[in-house]
This record gives C-alpha cells, sequence and structure tokens, in this order.
C-alpha cells in the first residue's frame, strides 16, 4: 500500500496521554497501548472450574475468540502490504479547525440520512482523539477519515470555512484536473487514508466495533461519490463482521447507548443492501429479511443514556432516526418487489396493485412528516431534502413494478403501467433538476455524484422508451427534460464518473431517438428492449460486460 500524501500539518498534543473509550465501545478490544486492551485472562484453577456451573465452559469454548495482542503468526490476506507509521496517517487529517466544522457539517447535514453513529459518543471520542492522537485505535481513526471524506465532498470549494485547508495543500493536491473539483479530489485522498487504516489494522482478522461502523460509512461514501458497485465486496466483509460481532443480537452485558449503537449500525447495513438490491437485478436479499435483528430506537441522539432511552413526547415530529426508518421499511418492501420483478410472478396484476399500494402508503407517510400542507418546510430545509431522497426510492420501485407493462408491443401491455412510467419517470427527472438547481437543497447537492444519479438515469430510459410508444405531441416536453438532464450529467460528470457514465449514455440514446445528432447509418434499437437491458445497472458500470457500440457506429466513450 503506497503511503498517502500529507496533505497538513500534524495535529499537535501530548502522545504519552491515554485516549480512554475512544476507538469503540467500552468493551471493544484494543492493540494500541494507553487503551484498555483484552488481554488473555490467567487460566482458572481447578477449584474455580469445578465451581462453575454446568455448561458455562462448553459457551466459552463456543464463543468466537478475541485476538491476542502482538500475535504475529497469524497472516492476514492484505498485512504485506508496505507499513506507514501513525504519524503519516495523522498528518493526513486536515487542520483542527477544519475538522471541527467538517464533523458538525456532516451531524447538521448528512447524519440523519444514515444515522449510525451516535453523536454524544462520537464527540467523547473525538475529543479524546484530540487532546492524545497517538493513542487512536486504529479503526476508529479511519471512521474519522471516512467521515471527513463524505462531509468534504458536499462541501462547495469555495466555501470560505475551508480556507485553512486549501493554504496548506501542495500545489499538486489543489491543481489535479482541470474538471475535477478539489474538495472531490481531497475527499477521495482522505477516503484512501480511511482505507489505509483499516488494511493497518488487520480489519479482516482483527475487527472490532470501529470496524464496523468505519466499514458501513466508507461503503455509504463509495455509493454516494463513486459506484456503488464499488462497496459491494466491502458490503459482504460488513454483513459477517457485523455478524461476529453480534450486532444483529441483543447483548445483555451491554447499556443502552452500546445496544442502540449496534442497532444502528446493523440498520444501516441493511439499508446499504437496498442500493444493490433495487440497481443490480440478479441479487435476491430476501436470506437477510430472514434475520430478526432488532430495531433501533426511534428517537434522538440526546434520549439515550446510559440510565435509558427516553421516548419522544409527540410522535407527530420526525426524530433523528425517523429517515432510517422509513428505508428499513423501503429496505424490506424493496427486497420484496424486486424479488417479485425477477421471478414468474412478475406478470401478475393483482401483486402489481397490491405493491402499488404499498409504495403509496409509505409516500403519505412522508408527505405527513416532511411536507407542510403538501409544500416544502421553508423552515427546515433539511426535511424537505429528506422527503426528496425518500421519493427517488418510491419512484424507483414503480418503474421496476411497471416495465414489463409499459410498452404496447410487449407481452402484457396496461395503458395505466405506461401512465405509471412516464409520470414516476418524469417525477424522478425532476427530483434531480431539484436537487441541482434550488437554493433551498443546496447543502444536497451532492447526493447527485452517486446513486442518485443512477435512478435518474433509469427514469430517463425508462421515459424514452414511452415516448417512443407515443405519438402524443404533448410528450414533446418530456424530451425537453430529458435533453436538461443530459445537460446536468455533464456539467456533473468532472465530479463523478458516474454522471461522465449517463452523460454518456443519455447522449447516445437521444441521437438514436432523432433528437440529437444521429450518426450515419445507425440502425435502431427497439426502446422497449433498451428499457429491459439498461435497467441492469451492472451492465453499463463495467465496460467489460457491455457492447457499448449499442447501434455498431457510435462508442459513447467517444469525446
Amino acid at each position: 500500500m503506497r503511503s498517502p500524501t500529507p496533505l497538513w500539518k500534524p495535529v499537535t498534543a501530548p502522545a504519552s496521554s491515554v485516549l480512554s473509550g475512544g476507538a469503540g465501545s467500552p468493551s471493544t478490544p484494543s492493540r494500541r497501548k494507553g487503551i484498555v486492551s483484552s488481554l488473555p485472562q490467567p487460566e482458572q484453577s481447578i477449584s474455580e472450574v469445578e465451581q462453575s456451573p454446568p455448561g458455562v465452559h462448553w459457551e466459552a469454548v463456543l464463543e468466537r475468540p478475541v485476538p491476542e495482542e502482538d500475535v504475529n503468526d497469524t497472516l492476514s490476506p492484505l498485512s504485506i502490504s508496505p507499513r506507514i507509521s501513525l504519524q503519516e496517517m495523522i498528518d493526513s487529517l486536515p487542520p483542527k479547525s477544519c475538522c471541527d466544522y467538517l464533523v458538525s457539517h456532516f451531524f447538521k447535514h448528512i447524519s440523519a440520512l444514515f444515522p449510525i453513529l451516535h453523536g454524544p459518543t462520537f464527540q467523547r471520542q473525538y475529543t479524546a482523539f484530540m487532546q492524545h492522537p497517538h493513542d487512536v485505535d486504529l479503526p476508529w481513526l479511519a471512521l474519522l477519515f471516512a467521515l471527513c471524506s463524505l462531509s468534504i465532498s458536499t462541501i462547495d470549494e469555495s466555501d470560505p470555512r475551508l480556507a485553512c485547508v486549501w493554504s496548506q495543500l501542495p500545489m499538486s493536491v489543489m491543481q489535479p484536473s482541470s474538471t475535477v473539483p478539489i474538495t472531490v479530489s481531497v475527499s477521495r485522498r482522505l477516503l484512501r487514508t480511511a482505507i489505509t487504516c483499516l488494511l493497518q489494522g488487520d480489519f479482516l482478522i482483527r475487527h472490532t466495533f470501529s470496524t464496523f461502523e468505519a466499514l458501513l460509512m466508507v461503503i455509504y461514501s463509495l455509493s454516494h461519490n463513486e459506484s456503488v458497485d464499488q462497496g459491494w465486496a466491502l458490503l459482504g466483509m460488513a454483513l459477517n463482521i457485523g455478524i461476529a460481532l453480534r450486532c444483529n443480537v441483543d447483548q445483555k452485558n451491554l447499556g443502552p447507548i452500546e445496544t442502540e449503537r449496534r442497532r444502528r449500525c446493523w440498520a444501516g447495513l441493511l439499508t446499504l443492501h437496498t442500493y444493490q438490491g433495487m440497481l443490480f437485478r440478479d441479487f435476491d436479499m430476501s436470506y437477510l429479511l430472514g434475520i430478526q435483528a432488532p430495531l433501533p430506537a426511534d428517537v434522538n441522539d440526546a434520549d439515550i443514556t446510559n440510565q435509558g432511552i427516553v421516548q419522544p413526547s409527540s410522535r407527530s415530529e420526525p426524530t433523528q432516526m425517523s429517515v432510517m426508518m422509513a428505508k428499513l421499511r423501503l429496505f424490506r418492501l424493496s427486497t420484496q418487489i424486486c424479488r417479485h420483478t425477477a421471478g414468474p410472478s412478475r406478470l401478475d396484476q393483482q401483486a402489481l396493485r397490491d405493491f402499488d399500494a404499498a409504495i403509496a402508503d409509505e409516500q403519505k407517510q412522508w408527505d405527513a412528516a416532511y411536507m407542510v400542507d403538501g409544500s416544502p418546510n421553508i423552515l427546515d430545509s433539511n426535511r424537505y431534502a429528506y422527503w426528496c431522497v425518500l421519493q427517488t426510492y418510491a419512484h424507483h420501485l414503480y418503474l421496476l413494478l411497471h416495465r414489463p407493462f409499459h410498452h404496447s408491443r410487449g407481452p402484457c401491455f396496461l395503458p395505466s403501467s405506461r401512465e405509471r412510467c412516464i409520470s414516476s419517470s418524469a417525477a424522478m427527472i425532476s427530483l434531480h433538476k431539484q436537487l441541482y438547481e434550488a437554493p433551498i437543497l443546496r447543502n444536497y447537492f451532492w447526493l447527485l455524484s452517486g446513486v442518485t444519479s443512477l435512478k435518474a438515469l433509469h427514469a430517463a430510459v425508462a421515459l424514452n422508451s414511452c415516448l417512443q410508444d407515443d405519438t402524443d405531441q404533448q410528450m414533446d416536453s418530456f424530451r425537453g427534460e430529458i435533453e436538461s438532464l443530459i445537460g446536468r450529467m455533464k456539467d456533473l460528470s468532472g465530479r463523478s464518473h458516474i454522471c461522465l457514465r449517463a452523460y454518456r449514455i443519455l447522449r447516445h440514446l437521444q441521437a438514436q431517438a432523432g433528437t440529437g445528432d444521429r450518426p450515419t447509418g445507425s440502425s435502431e434499437t427497439p426502446f422497449e428492449n433498451l428499457f429491459e437491458d439498461l435497467t441492469d445497472i451492472r451492465e453499463w458500470m463495467d465496460a467489460d460486460l457491455i457492447d457499448w457500440n449499442l447501434d455498431g457506429q457510435l462508442n459513447v466513450f467517444a469525446p
């Protein structure tokens, strides 16, 4: 593993102090000097063994062993990379004042979308780290890097509060590319350092609860800033680590805070699987529904203390966990829908109506929680952003459900399904436009770099298919919406690989539809087939799996 380029001056603090509890829960084993370690316990005497209750030793044998300190005879699959020092890692963090801002920004504008962290607990860990940085546990440091990476990718590079960052960057970093924003470049470097921390902590064989938190944050960042498929292998690792740490079951020896932290992370793990299930049709996530894990409490961070959990006085007001609770319901619903659409029952019209009703019920709940009389809440713009995010899930699921019925030349045409595909596609493209243009949503512009633009691509392909099957001149306005989407994808191409590929595909489909510059001698590709083929997002994200010359003439990767 190549050493990351130090970007900032080191955090200065005494190195001789102890970081108490800064790397996960108090019961979490650590391997660094100064943190309470989990060492092999002294052997029991014969009398102690004889006095132990029956079955205790059998239970102990079945427990997963805790890695011993400084054990070097176990070969980690990733431990052969060149090592870098802890000081080099610390040097790669932004200055403390900027770290403070990035952490604050995360909990203000991002956390509610993926609330796997308990704010007060992270605050204590962060304060302890800043006081004694050299006592930090590598998995927790990976979490901090991942959080900073995600946060900085959501902030405009012109933000004056980042001036202290840019003034300390070398010129090679300040000008990485004429098209890539500096925030994106720095975000990627921070994320690579987070992964370096995990690798040097041998996370595959020595995992703590902070390892689980860090992995989830890395995967979430990849899904929203790079590509959903890049997190797939890590997601499998996170699932197994979460099970190994028993985050899917309640542990009697843990207090309310530690219990809720584990429940939240397990919930986050499930919601990350939703992206895979909705965007990749050949993965059946229904096996996860069989794991009956306790749900996190739908309360605010301040309501969770070591004395217990205080239920909110009013159920009408959303909590910091309300979006996650909605995403958990969407995980269950989307898993059932994706299994249905991949099986022989996908043409069952009664099932279609039942799933439609279930999605509509979810939408009603979101309207009640986040809108004011059907209008955006201008007093709390975050709530409107949450509503927009959840609506993208709903319209994507509508498109998956109605795709088999949308085209008059299909095996089972329903005019109502074509109307639903048109309305949901238009709604999805409109949501993409609002996130791009609306000042009230400026803090959520970053969502367009990842999974949200994937959904918009799917909507544009669906809408194009419907337009080719309808001669109604009133549909021309929708063609204009697709052209506007193409322009936005082009503008976003510098900060997002997903948007770059989406732009090239949409430009090609525009040419095939006759609304762009058609290549000479091109042949038509039936749009009902394109809707079928391009909803398998896995193919267009992997250049080795698809013939990019869709009509034999135009290479979509051409400049």
